[in-house]
């Protein structure tokens, strides 16, 4: 009988273990009350488990807080009294009792007695207790007694007068608090199945580095979030990582520069068993202490950079594999939870991305985030946004276009950046800057209709809220229609564009003042309309907000080029160079400079400012020029240039000049990968360097030498228009009118509304005798640009030689009317 009352006693205990084990606190209950029915000698024993299941019991269902206090009060009294019978003799013999007083602590801490829990854990020696090997349920009751412990001693009482006691008790809070969380880790690594923290534990571990950083031991903090996440991952701490890292990233990018960052220490690796040959990958310090990861290929940032961006990424796939799929209403508070964490961790990542120039790592991590984030708002906001930001901005050198190449990489980034905040437009009904990125966007691919009408929208959402983006909601409306009049044929479209371009450019710069670029565009239009006066106030303001601003510069060097605008060369040099000095590594500010000293210096000083321009582009043949005049404008309707030669762009007056860049590209690719190795990434902007030389020495008369540099043009890039037009002025010097007429037309060929070949055309014409021809040339030349005097010039010739002296004094005399608001240079 003794020998079966004993077996019964032991399945009794073993089925208790088990139950605490899991939690399963109402079997642990009714098992106690058996034991105690069954073995009386067992009863201190049975008063324990009944007074923890209760206890825990009442915990899982409400936990520990301040709102809950007067509850505990009220329901946790039978607990109580159990937990205090087991304290007696009795239970110290049965060695119940101090774990009895622990769980005591715990419950007085529910009721809001931190005096009294912290008695209680007085009485159990809690600061004495021996670090040894521990079962599974007593870890958990250790660690949320020194938890406790902190919070209690952070909750009671106000702060002491002696600064000796204030910070031992500071000391002694913490010290407790990072017990607490090393002992949370080993638990949850030890536990075989899936265990919660729960509310106290968590906060116990979150709240050591906190109370660092208040006491100024930022590194402290640091190296205590590094020990915690370096602990090896269990089921249960997947939720928990991810706060820890997300808060670690977050202090490194708020309190830590390069300066006084510390690289964590690598962890060395286990001794080697020599008899099984294998390696663990991880250790312990101790029986209280978490195995930690070390191996001898553990990656271990080198700077707060690789540091920050590991956690992030580290962070940001925890949260994209616990996300929640389900679209049932079940699941929809974990769906809601999962979203937000993984929208923090996007948010984060933002940062430290475009910080560093990572913008295509975030444009993955937010296209990943999409199959967890159907219809919200921010998360595809912020995908748009960084597909406009990722997809690279075109290059925008002094004289040619300034769209994406289709089917580039350039080009299929901008398209999928204006897809995406087509889809996110809708999401956000109200979101004014979302559709002036996507009006950017469409306007550096060409797309001027999608981008009007994207800006459009937001004008109206701004306009109906008086929001801060009024001023350049209207400015991007103003771009747009600058640039529709630009590329339109019909001229009733033409002088509406610029009457509502001109319109919202006035309302910009009266909204805003001091925004320099509203100024640059308001500038640029009252040129295009010829008010030049009008264009140098605005220019003055321009360069008044910024004073570094390249395309005021470049406007300023263009006005005082003109010939109404009388001496004023030294101030268009002085431009110039000025320009020169702020963009020292641009190739702008060397064409313009170039062509100012050919007309006020001398031919010899552009000739050496030509060569300068070309050793720039060779030193940077493995780069890419230096773009801030552009970049800073916006990248739009400024860099819409198409060559060197034209006094007005050839590119802005017919929407076919695009096709012909794309044509005359297409053509020297599949020329050059032919014939010869690819071209060099400069190769364009070297072969108009070429041509410009080519050009100042046809003005010096120096033929020969103009034609060796055409050819070095035509070598790299063999089918332009530019090539072959400047290969014409060539034959034109030299009185070869045939070879010269040929070359026009092949530049027309490929570009068909270049406005210089056209007009060159009906020159060689008209000294080939051919006057009708000539004469239809020009007319055409003059369509398309009404205000170029050289054209009506050279118009005015062909009808006095066809004997029509009325129509060829009209043509003289608006060329005499032009002439003087002509720049010297191309705009």
């Amino acid at each position: 009988m003794t020998s079966r009352s004993k077996n019964a006693v032991r399945s009794y205990e073993t089925e208790i273990e088990k139950s605490r084990e899991d939690s399963n606190w109402k079997k642990a209950v009714d098992l106690a009350q058996q034991l105690k029915t069954r073995s009386p000698q067992h009863e201190s024993l049975a008063h324990f488990l009944i007074g923890e299941g209760k206890l825990e019991a009442y915990l899982a269902e409400w936990p520990p807080t301040k709102e809950n206090i007067e509850r505990a009060q009220r329901e946790l009294s039978e607990a109580r009294g159990y937990l205090t019978l087991a304290t007696d003799e009795a239970g110290k013999r049965a060695g119940v009792a101090l774990d009895a007083h622990l769980l005591l602590g715990k419950l007085h801490y529910a009721c809001g007695s931190y005096d009294e829990a912290l008695k209680q854990f007085n009485l159990a020696e809690l600061n004495t207790l021996t670090e040894k090997e521990l079962p599974v349920r007593s870890l958990r009751i250790v660690a949320e007694s020194y938890a406790i412990k902190g919070l209690c001693l952070e909750l009671s009482g106000a702060p002491t007068s002696s600064r000796y006691k204030q910070a031992e008790k500071d000391n002694e809070m913490i010290r407790s608090f990072e017990l607490a969380s090393e002992l949370t880790l080993l638990y949850l690594q030890r536990s075989s199945s899936v265990t919660h923290a729960g509310p106290t534990l968590e906060t116990a571990l979150q709240r050591v580095p906190i109370l660092h950083i208040r006491a100024g031991r930022l590194h402290s903090a640091i190296d205590r979030y590094r020990d915690m996440l370096t602990a090896v991952e269990s089921v249960s701490t997947q939720a928990l990582r991810l706060t820890l890292t997300r808060q670690l990233a977050e202090v490194l990018m708020r309190g830590v520069s390069g300066q006084v960052y510390k690289p964590p220490e690598q962890l060395p690796a286990p001794a080697q068993n020599t008899l099984s040959r294998r390696r663990e990958e991880h250790m312990s310090e101790g029986p209280w202490k978490p195995k930690k990861y070390a191996s001898i290929n553990q990656f271990v940032p080198r700077n707060v950079y690789e540091e920050v961006v590991l956690l992030l990424l580290v962070g940001e796939a925890m949260a994209v594999r616990g996300a929640v799929l389900s679209q049932s209403a079940e699941f929809e508070a974990a769906r809601a939870h999962s979203l937000r964490a993984a929208v923090a961790v996007g948010d984060l990542l933002a940062l430290p991305a475009l910080r560093w120039g990572q913008r295509a790592l975030l444009l993955e991590s937010l296209e990943r985030a999409m199959k967890f984030s159907f219809g919200d708002a921010h998360v595809w906001r912020q995908r748009a946004l960084a597909a406009a930001a990722a997809a690279p901005a075109p290059a925008a050198p002094a004289h040619h276009q300034h769209h994406y190449a289709q089917g580039s990489s350039a080009w299929n980034a901008a398209v999928r950046a204006r897809a995406v905040c087509r889809r996110a437009a809708p999401l956000a009904p109200r979101d004014a800057p979302l559709r002036l990125v996507a009006a950017n966007t469409c306007y550096q691919m060409g797309w001027i209709e999608d981008g009007i009408e994207l800006a459009q929208q937001a004008l109206e959402i701004e306009d109906s809220a008086e929001g801060p983006m009024l001023a350049r909601a209207c400015l991007y409306c103003g771009i747009g229609h600058q640039m529709k009049a630009q590329k339109t044929n019909s001229r009733i479209e033409k002088d509406a564009a610029n009457a509502t371009c001109l319109k919202l450019l006035l309302r910009a710069v009266e909204l805003d003042d001091n925004d320099h670029v509203a100024f640059y565009y308001l500038a640029r239009q009252y040129m295009h309309l010829g008010m030049l006066n009008e264009a140098m106030d605005a220019t003055r303001a321009c360069l008044g907000a910024r004073a570094d601003c390249g395309g005021g510069l470049r406007l300023c060097t263009a006005l005082w080029s003109c010939a109404c605008a009388g001496a004023r060369g030294v101030r268009a040099l002085a431009a110039a160079r000025l320009a020169r000095q702020h963009y020292p590594q641009a190739d702008w500010p060397l064409w313009s400079l170039a062509a100012l000293q050919l007309l006020w210096e001398s031919g010899e000083a552009a000739l050496a400012t030509g060569k300068e321009l070309l050793t720039l582009l060779n030193s940077n043949e493995e780069g890419s020029i230096e773009q801030n005049g552009y970049a800073e404008l916006d990248a739009l309707s400024d860099s819409l240039h198409d060559d060197t030669h034209s006094v007005r762009d050839a590119a802005s007056v017919r929407a076919e000049s695009a096709g012909a860049y794309r044509a005359m590209r297409a053509l020297s690719d599949a020329a050059s990968s032919a014939s010869c190795p690819r071209r060099a990434p400069l190769s364009a902007q070297r072969a108009r360097a070429w041509l410009l030389l080519a050009d100042l020495c046809l003005r010096l008369d120096r033929v020969s030498a103009a034609a060796g540099c055409v050819s070095e043009a035509a070598a790299l890039m063999p089918f332009s228009h530019l090539v072959m037009y400047t290969r014409g002025l060539v034959h034109a010097a030299s009185s070869e009118w045939e070879e010269a007429r040929q070359c026009f037309q092949n530049a027309l060929a490929i570009h068909p509304t270049h406005l210089d070949s056209i007009v060159q055309l009906g020159a060689a014409y008209y000294n080939l005798g051919w006057l009708r021809l000539a004469e239809k040339c020009l007319r055409e030349a003059a369509q398309l640009e009404p205000a170029r005097a050289d054209t009506w010039r050279r118009l005015a010739l062909v009808l006095a030689a066809l004997g029509e002296p009325a129509a060829a004094a009209d043509c003289a005399a608006a060329a005499l009317v032009l002439q003087p608001q002509a720049p010297a240079l191309p705009l």
